[in-house]
């Protein structure tokens, strides 16, 4: 019986099951790397392939993390409950809360649950808007929070790890004396494009580390740069008008008195806040698709303006949910903000869902 497997980076195989119990002691994979042989529907976690094998097993006891005595797996969330609850579709297992989407997907002809691999690059900007577009998407706000909850929730070590490092860098960049300020314009992109495509791959259950949240510093440090300095010029560049009339009333400051310098601000303020949202999956593009800086930006507003009040509200509830974390003390955030990141990943995979192709 032959098999393959995927060691973080590409995908290996054919080979007999004895070279892959091999490359599991040897280290070369872990109970969580995927695996997959003919005759499988989707590709699995090792542990739950070949749980007999799985590091720290005994006779009769299944891994950790793998379904217990009647349970199977959700394709869709990726939690565990009773198989008698769950509907089941050939091999694929779908949880009560997950029937809806997982009903539309295959309304839709896409293979649920099923790893895919990566579509050729470069992707043509408005070749990719037009195909979102074209089949459209339903981001069901309640759903797409249960999915990203629970993916982070499954790696919940990993994730607080990654978030917390980027974080902190991100933090320590602003601190240094006098070039603070530049230096943490020039790594906030990469930084956060780094944590983007970790969250994406945990949200595709794909084998991470913390250290993969740092990707962006070698897969594309100057897109992920040039798109973060556009998104924020582009942002700010709003607020031009406002600023160019308060300069010209500066005297004694009657543009604080002036109709026109607040009718000025508030139409800037409208123009920010609609950007900001429709940017918000730029650097999801540029590093899972690897768009450059002006085509990502472009199709993350053409798609998200679609449904931009439904993108809205899941990023207001997500951000309320990282929120909860100041309920106890300031620090607590530190504990919530990767559910965040988890959400809106999943957001992304929902909307896009193209950073994958069929096999």
């Amino acid at each position: 019986m032959n098999w393959y497997y995927y060691d973080g980076a590409k995908q290996v195989g054919p080979i007999p099951e004895a070279e892959l119990l091999q490359a599991r002691q040897s280290g070369v994979i872990n109970d969580s790397s995927l695996v997959w042989r003919e005759g499988m529907a989707n590709w699995i976690p090792f542990r739950e392939a070949l749980p007999a094998a799985a590091v720290g097993a005994g006779p009769g006891v299944p891994p950790q993390g793998a379904p217990g005595a009647g349970e199977a797996q959700c394709c869709e969330c990726r939690g565990f409950f009773p198989s008698a609850d769950m509907i089941r579709h050939g091999e694929l297992f779908v949880c009560a809360n997950c029937k809806p989407i997982f009903l539309q997907k295959l309304s839709e002809g896409i293979v649920t649950g099923a790893r895919r691999g990566r579509r050729s690059l470069p992707v043509d900007p408005d070749q990719l808007t037009h195909e979102i577009l074209s089949r459209g998407y339903a981001l069901n706000i309640g759903t797409c929070i249960s999915r990203g909850f629970n993916a982070v929730k499954a790696r919940y070590g990993v994730c607080l790890g990654a978030s917390v490092l980027i974080m902190l860098c991100n933090q320590a960049a602003g601190m240094i004396p006098f070039l603070g300020v530049f230096l943490s314009l020039a790594v906030s992109g990469p930084l956060t494009a780094g944590l983007c495509q970790f969250f994406i791959n945990v949200v595709r259950g794909d084998p991470v580390t913390v250290g993969d949240a740092f990707s962006g510093f070698k897969t594309g440090f100057w897109r992920y740069c040039g798109t973060m300095l556009l998104m924020l010029l582009l942002i700010g560049v709003s607020l031009i008008p406002a600023g160019i009339y308060a300069g010209i009333r500066f005297e004694n400051a009657a543009f604080v008195e002036d109709p026109i310098f607040w009718v000025l601000l508030t139409m800037a303020l409208v123009v920010m806040f609609y950007l900001g949202v429709a940017f918000n999956f730029a650097l999801y593009l540029a590093t899972d698709l690897q768009l450059g800086p002006w085509a990502a930006l472009q199709v993350s507003r053409r798609v998200v303006s679609r449904h931009w009040f439904v993108v809205f509200a899941l990023l207001v509830v997500a951000w309320l949910i990282a929120m909860l974390g100041l309920l106890g003390c300031l620090i607590g955030v530190i504990f919530t903000m990767p559910f965040f990141y988890g959400i809106v990943a999943q957001a992304y995979e929902d909307i896009f869902g193209l950073g994958q192709g069929v096999a």
